[in-house]
């Protein structure tokens, strides 16, 4: 019989680690509500999303660490690049573009200016307007998708205040939330990246899976380190050999360089090319335990934040809420991690003798009644 206590208080014991050295707030009283486990094998609509890094910025060029909206211009290089990628992207009309949006910071809303104006007909979207913000309607503008806030770093040039700046990201990247970026209030971690950057990828989604119209792919104008992070984050197949070429060959995304994903919030996402390259939907064997592992070590960590924004908030229902949708997601968590690696194992298996391995261990699977 598949025990499940130890999994509880270990889900217990994971987001109680949260309220660790908090000061203590008003009781609560009354009842607690039951808690609801959601169901992990939820679908939801697809879409794709194409995340595009702005042009080159007079930022760039002085490598100076910008992190602050409404930030630098793009230089005359930079201008080309967004009209060229806008061109690309139009493809003289033949393309399935819904919705197009930026970040509230000039240069990325420079760079999608050329794109905007084609899909509505503009003759003139090679004038790429100076400024200032915002460019076009704010519905299209998500601060969500900026950069990723230096903290302390901001406003430095070098190569040390870049390895410094880079270095909080590439720990997220690997699960590590937790890891701070020091100085910064708007991403002090991880965690309040993730709510900031799916915050406007949920946006988009809305927004896309609203349009009955819609031919299915958005476009979203960002920021190299922004959109690596996140990347790397969440797919289900993140490519670390691609990843490390980026960074090897120039430090990160190129200007106007492409990472295209599909999927949802709901299901997760997959990543579908990395600046021109596709990637393979299967990850392999290492690279599915990693994310069985990633997915197992962020959900406390995630229910760990929220319980403690809400206890700054000192608002008892909104703490009781954090808690109770904490409890859930580490709880599902910890319920789905053994079937996650099973799966992955399973799946490379698979992969290498054929169906009938897969059909052993779906036998195996249900011989254990897991």
């Amino acid at each position: 019989m598949y025990q499940t206590r130890p999994w509880i208080t270990a889900g217990v014991a994971l987001v109680g680690a949260g309220l660790v050295a908090v000061s203590p707030v008003a009781p609560i009283t009354g009842p607690l509500p039951a808690v609801n486990i959601p169901n992990i094998q939820l679908t939801a609509t697809d879409i794709l999303l194409d995340l595009v890094r702005h042009g080159q910025s007079t930022e760039n060029v002085a490598d100076y660490i910008g992190t602050t909206p409404p930030g630098a211009p793009l230089t005359d290089l930079g201008e080309q690049q967004a009209i060229t990628v806008g061109e690309q992207l139009y493809n003289g009309g033949d393309n399935d573009i819904a919705h197009v949006y930026a970040s509230d910071f000039l240069r990325a809303q420079q760079t999608a200016w050329p794109l905007l104006q084609l899909l509505m007909g503009n003759n003139n979207y090679d004038q790429i307007p100076g400024g200032p913000t915002p460019l076009f309607d704010s519905s299209q503008i998500l601060s969500g998708l900026g950069e990723i806030n230096a903290g302390w770093l901001e406003g430095q040039s070098g190569t040390i205040p870049g390895l410094l700046y880079l270095l909080p990201t590439l720990a997220w990247m690997t699960g590590a939330y937790w890891v701070p970026m020091l100085g910064s209030d708007i991403n002090p971690n991880g965690m309040a990246f993730q709510d900031n950057y799916s915050g406007a990828i949920q946006t988009i989604y809305d927004a896309s899976t609203a349009d009955t119209d819609s031919p299915g792919t958005d476009v979203a104008f960002s920021h190299g380190a922004a959109i690596m992070a996140w990347t790397m984050m969440n797919v289900k197949n993140p490519d670390w050999g691609l990843f490390l070429e980026t960074l090897a060959g120039d430090s990160g995304l190129p200007n106007t360089g492409q990472v295209v994903v599909e999927g949802n919030p709901t299901d997760g996402w997959t990543l579908v090319s990395w600046n021109g390259t596709d990637v393979a939907e299967n990850p392999g064997l290492l690279t599915g335990l990693f994310v069985d592992w990633r997915d197992l070590i962020t959900a406390p960590q995630m229910a760990g934040w929220h319980i403690w924004e809400a206890i700054l908030g000192g608002d008892p229902s909104e703490i009781l809420a954090a808690m109770q949708t904490g409890f859930s997601d580490v709880f599902s968590a910890l319920v789905e991690f053994p079937h996650a690696v099973i799966d992955t194992i399973a799946g490379a298996l698979g992969d290498a003798t054929g169906s009938g391995a897969a059909d052993a261990w779906g036998d195996l699977l249900g011989s254990l009644a897991i």
